[in-house]
């Protein structure tokens, strides 16, 4: 009995022992398979992952290291943390605090094993098992490219921040400047606005007193002409010259007041031509007489081709014999005695100017883009042997007040001196261009600079070459004369227009703008000659109430006046104004533009 108890416990003894190899088996089973997944899990983290014993031993590391830390898994394994971080670094100091059960977080500088120094952030946190601590595990990532990115950012923005203040001292600088720039302005605005006021004070005096001086200049060498005309077998030769040097007077100071007129035309920078179908050999002829006295006195000859070498065009004919006669008293003036004037006409295609384009240009840098008229020109061409033009003056020659070269050295000077102020040749070219051509000059150089004693220069004036003129349907009037009528305050004005045009015309006359008013209504005039400055109501008030007159708005209105500035000439045609006749007139002059307004109108003149 006793042998059988004894094999029954040594066989319970035996499944007990077996039982716990199988549980033993088990749990080292359940161990490495929680082992492996610890492992999994300690590489799948990006993070560096170090387990240490509570003696600061590596007992486990993840293959992440080699990347954070420089060192291989297995280099790893019983390294003290010291070895890695230093004895008294922040992360032993860490570690003695885990293993008191504090979780603790740190940034530290670590250097790898080949020397290389990176910036790390640690978690380092105790181990438990139970309610021991059994290690220390400590995480680490490597901050370097991040506080690289750190530090670009830091960098950016303080770049930023620096553009952002250098911004704002700009703007500041900028708002100062704009002030300064708008005071400027004000400043320059306010003494822009002085010297146009200046300006117009000038104009306005030098117009008023040209009209001052017109008035009585009118009446002065109208009657000298009249006088000249009508009394040659009433005088003797002494009376004769007496009446002569009267006449003569009276044509220079006409000159001085036309002088003073053109300064203020030229400052209005305009006209308006007054273009009819002209030949320019009756100009020649009309300057040739002009110029006599002083063509004579420099034993000068003045030479040009017959009639037939000069076709009719539309040309203002009053303008460009101005012009005309400008060049040819600035060649008397600079060509020695016994010297030749030629003028001469031609026909000048756009082709054919090409060849002379680069001189052209000197003056006119924009032809023929900047020129509206494409088609064919007259050119006038005035030469001259005279003393010729300095190079290096010669693009200047038709500004405003320049003279070039100096006139005293010539023998000529005396002749003209007093009647050149550099505006001639100044007109010339706005004369010119108002038709829509071109005026320019050509010289070899001056007498020093050629070594000739007479290289010369032309001038050569290029009008547009149009022949086609607008002419309204004439309306007969019978036999009788065209009535004319002229307001004018002016005694003298109206008794010497009435000896002038009372043969032709039957003139109608009043003394102010509301007689003139009443006049116009009662017998319906071919054509008005309205002064402008008349005391009470002035000639532009007058031309608006005739134009909004229904039995008046139809009549012609030309503006008898003594200043001819462009606000003025544009202000009389917004009016309702045809034209101007300017102060002072000779009769011949008169009656021509008086036929030919009333011509252009549709009025029959009886020859």
């Amino acid at each position: 009995m006793a042998s059988s108890a004894e094999e029954h416990n040594q066989k319970l003894y035996c499944i007990s022992e077996r039982d716990d190899c199988i549980r033993v088996q088990q749990r080292i089973q359940d161990l490495e398979i929680s082992e492996a997944r610890y492992q999994n899990l300690f590489e799948a983290v990006k993070d560096a992952i170090l387990s240490f014993t509570p003696a600061g031993r590596v007992n486990r590391a993840n293959s992440a290291c080699l990347q954070i830390l420089g060192w291989p898994t297995a280099d790893l394994f019983d390294k003290q943390l010291a070895d890695l971080f230093g004895a008294q670094s922040l992360a032993a100091r860490a570690f003695e605090r885990s293993l008191k059960g504090q979780v603790c977080s740190l940034e530290q500088d670590y250097e790898w094993p080949s020397g290389r120094q990176v910036t790390l952030a640690l978690q380092i946190s105790p181990i438990h098992d139970g309610q021991e601590i059994s290690g220390v595990l400590l995480m680490a990532r490597d901050l370097t490219e991040v506080r690289l990115r750190e530090l670009e950012r830091t960098q950016l923005y303080q770049g930023l921040q620096q553009s952002h203040k250098a911004l704002e001292e700009k703007a500041l600088a900028l708002e100062e400047s704009q002030r300064q720039l708008q005071e400027a302005m004000a400043e320059q605005e306010k003494v822009n606005a002085e010297l146009r006021e200046l300006g117009r004070l000038k104009s306005d005096f030098i117009g008023i007193a040209s009209h001052e001086l017109r008035t009585p200049l009118t009446f002065l060498l109208g009657a000298l002409e009249f006088l000249q005309e009508s009394l040659p077998a009433k005088i003797n030769e002494d009376e004769k010259g007496l009446l002569g040097y009267a006449m003569q007077g009276g044509k220079r100071l006409s000159d001085i007041v036309d002088n003073m007129l053109d300064i203020v035309r030229l400052e209005a920078e305009g006209f308006r031509p007054q273009r009819q179908l002209t030949s320019i050999h009756p100009l020649l002829e009309q300057i040739r007489s002009e110029l006599s006295w002083a063509l004579k006195e420099r034993q000068l000859r003045l030479e040009y081709a017959a009639t037939d070498a000069w076709p009719e065009f539309l040309i203002d004919p009053v303008m460009i014999r101005r012009a005309l006669e400008d060049v040819i008293e600035n060649a008397i003036k600079y060509t020695p005695a016994g010297g030749l004037i030629r003028v001469a006409g031609r026909l000048r295609t756009q082709q054919s100017l090409q060849e002379e384009l680069a001189q052209i240009r000197l003056f006119w840098p924009d032809f023929p883009v900047g020129f509206d008229w494409m088609g064919d020109y007259f050119e006038v061409s005035i030469s001259d042997d005279g003393i010729g033009i300095p190079r290096q003056e010669l693009a200047h020659v038709f500004e405003r007040f320049y003279t070039a070269g100096s006139i005293e050295e010539h023998s000529s000077a005396g002749t003209l001196q007093g009647q050149g102020a550099g505006l001639g040749l100044a007109l010339v070219k706005r004369i010119v261009r108002g038709h829509n051509g071109l005026a320019w000059v050509q010289s070899p150089g001056s007498q020093q600079e050629t070594g000739l004693s007479q290289p010369g220069s032309c001038f050569r004036l290029l009008l547009p070459f149009e022949r086609q003129v607008k002419k309204l349907p004439e309306q007969p009037r019978g036999d009788r004369k065209p009535r004319v009528l002229l307001i004018d305050d002016e005694p003298a004005i109206r008794r010497f227009v009435e000896v002038l045009m009372n043969k032709d015309y039957q003139l109608e006359l009043a003394a102010s703008g509301p007689e003139g008013l009443e006049r116009a209504a009662q017998c319906q005039p071919d054509l008005i000659l309205l002064d402008i400055y008349m005391q009470g109501m002035d000639g532009f008030e007058v031309c608006r109430k005739l134009k909004a007159n229904p039995h008046t708005a139809t009549i012609p209105v030309a503006m008898f006046t003594a200043i001819s500035r462009k606000y003025e000439k544009e202000k009389g045609l917004a009016a309702g104004a045809v034209d101007y006749i300017t102060k002072p007139f000779f009769p011949r002059e008169l009656l021509q533009r008086v036929e030919l307004l009333l011509k252009e109108h549709g009025v029959q003149i009886n020859d």
